[in-house]
């Protein structure tokens, strides 16, 4: 092969790397400056410091007790290649301990490793032939293999199935730590999990359960519902309407449609859209034994929630400890079939909305701590909010950064003399993720005008709420600080309030009020006890766990020597079986063409 000359292609090269080196540190640099100059702003979205003697007292109003057990939970996942099979593992663990509330501040107890009883784990091998079936997703080409989606989606069942089974296994636990955002989980499954349901893909869908046969329709219903009436929730709006006429014929009245809109106190100007909503909930799951002149469900239809949570912990039970056969392959409906990655992504759903019922009726605090987010809403849609109502007035508008999580953290290093630790931003509801600010001078103060931020969808109110939060900095140094994190946690009646904003939506034909939580102008005492808690678990003199939190930090490092002491177990045990298989081991060779060509590309090299 000729030899090339390509000096002139490396000088052109580096000049063009320094060119955009160069480019972003001035763009960077007339950021922080911007920040220095409307660092006050900032500052006022923010909250310092916390009341231990207030979080006491909610304590032991909200737990009943001021001493109480937690779980701090996290997974980890791998893939590995023997030959055409491909072996996944996943597992989750959990550390546990107590926190106690007193007056003078919070104890934490050592965390301490939980039995084996409360883990969930899994090495799963799956042939290349079957992975298309399994995890592969339909594409205008063709179907896409992501290796990486079935132990993800593995990796979260595993977690929240944990969580589940923690605080049902032992009312002592009330207090559950994730390293994962509900309400992000929840939104994105949510639509994603709706072809499934949609198409009678779903491998719950016939499963027997003490309740009866599970149905199509209570498939779709655990997907959309997450009742709870004391928040007023689902609202009967937009695509949550027929959802909410749904609940009001669980009692098993036949009604009309205009009849279940007076029921629900819903617009009237949805009255014909709620006919047809309905009309085409039964011709898609058949779930009315009447729909003319009114509504009526068919019988049982109430009891959806219990045949869909028996059937997604059975089918869970059967993936992290089966009695028999592969993992992935259940019995149901008539037939056997593949657990596939969407049917996880469903489970998980239904797993996360379990945990959330468990809260509101148990009195549970399950907490989502993130440590990376690209989330962006209260730049982009909270700020303006409160400025279009009228509750903050903005000189100008704060430098363009990815994320809220950047703008904070590098706010609080440039003005770190003013900027104490621990810190939060009030909580907001998580449906403003998906709200779209427009201007609306026509509103009196304390209103404001937003769309859907994609096809005029809001994601549903009053159910999460999520902050971003600091929780420690050096005394001597006080720009050495900890990241900025975020956590999450479900709304709760009686400690979050949704009274301090309105918000109008055009939605068809009617002008629908939206009550989000916001905790701006008054917080929640709810807010002081979680961080009281949080700063309190963030004080471990740990480099890497330092201001974020020390029990998942532990979990975390569970998972991952777990992992490392098993991977070539279960890996000698699949090679073990595959030598004594009488099946022609050249079958097995066949590899893909990328592989083989890389293989030989790289004997080539090494000469």
């Amino acid at each position: 092969m000729p030899e090339v000359d390509t000096s002139g292609a490396e000088s052109r090269t580096i000049a063009g790397v320094q060119a955009s080196t160069r480019f972003l540190l001035n763009t960077f640099k007339a950021k922080m400056r911007a920040l220095e100059e409307c660092g006050p702003e900032i500052k006022a979205l923010l909250r310092f410091g916390v009341d231990l003697r207030g979080a006491a007292s909610t304590a032991g109003r909200f737990f009943g007790a001021d001493t109480v057990s937690y779980l701090a939970i996290d997974g980890t996942n791998s893939v590995d290649q023997q030959l055409d099979l491909i072996v996944f593992y996943v597992g989750a663990f959990a550390y546990s301990g107590t926190v106690t509330f007193r007056e003078g501040g919070v104890a934490v107890g050592a965390p301490r490793a939980t039995d084996d009883g409360l883990s969930a784990s899994a090495a799963i091998p799956l042939s290349e032939e079957d992975a298309a079936q399994v995890f592969g997703q339909k594409r205008e080409s063709g179907v896409e293999v992501d290796p990486e989606r079935l132990p993800n989606a593995l990796m979260h069942m595993a977690e929240y199935y944990l969580a589940f089974r923690g605080v049902s296994e032992d009312p002592e636990r009330k207090i559950v730590l994730l390293d994962r955002t509900l309400a992000g989980d929840v939104a994105h499954l949510v639509w994603s999990t709706r072809d499934l349901i949609k198409d009678r893909r779903c491998v719950l869908e016939g499963l027997d359960t003490p309740s009866g046969k599970v149905t199509a329709l209570d498939l779709e219903l655990a997907r959309m519902l997450l009742p709870n009436e004391q928040l007023a929730t689902p609202t009967p709006r937009s695509q949550l309407l027929k959802f909410a006429a749904v609940l009001a014929l669980f009692a098993g009245e036949p009604l009309t449609s205009s009849e279940l809109i007076a029921r629900m106190g819903a617009d009237l100007e949805w009255t014909d859209k709620l006919g047809e909503d309905l009309l085409e909930l039964d011709d898609q799951f058949s779930g009315f034994e009447q729909t003319s002149p009114a509504f009526r469900l068919r019988p049982g239809a109430s009891a959806y929630w219990d045949r869909v949570l028996a059937a997604t912990l059975a089918v869970a039970s059967h993936v992290f400890a089966p009695a028999g056969g592969h993992p992935l392959r259940v019995k149901g409906g008539g037939s056997e079939r593949w657990v596939t990655a969407d049917d996880l992504d469903f489970m998980v759903l239904v797993l996360i909305r379990a945990l959330t019922r468990k809260a509101w009726s148990d009195g549970v605090l399950p907490i989502g701590f993130i440590k990376d987010t690209n989330a962006f809403e209260l730049v982009n849609a909270v700020v303006p909010i409160l400025g279009y109502a009228g509750l903050v007035t903005s000189e100008g508008r704060f430098p363009n950064f990815n994320s809220d999580k950047m703008l904070l953290q590098t706010n609080s290093v440039v003005n770190a003399a003013t900027i104490p630790t621990p810190w939060y931003t009030p909580e907001i509801d998580a449906s403003f993720r998906t709200m779209a600010p427009r201007d609306d001078p026509s509103l009196a103060a304390g209103k404001a005008r937003v769309n859907g931020a994609f096809e005029n969808v809001i994601y549903p109110e009053r159910v999460y709420l999520k902050s971003y939060v600091q929780l420690w900095s050096s005394e001597s140094t006080p720009s050495v600080r900890s990241h900025v994190f975020t956590y999450d946690r479900p709304v709760y009646p009686g400690y979050d309030h949704w009274d301090e904003v309105t918000l109008l939506n055009k939605d068809g034909p009617a002008d629908v009020r939206i009550h989000p939580v916001l905790h701006f102008r008054r917080g929640s005492d709810l807010t002081n006890m979680v961080m009281a808690m949080l700063t309190e678990m963030g004080k471990e003199v740990i480099p890497e766990a330092l201001g974020h939190n020390y029990p998942l930090f532990l979990a975390d490092k569970k998972a991952k020597s777990v992992l490392e002491e098993t991977r070539q177990a279960y890996l000698s045990a699949v090679a073990i079986e595959m030598a004594k298989s009488d099946l022609d081991q050249q079958v097995l060779f066949s590899r893909r063409f990328r592989d083989y060509r890389s293989q030989i590309e790289g004997r080539r090299r090494g000469g």
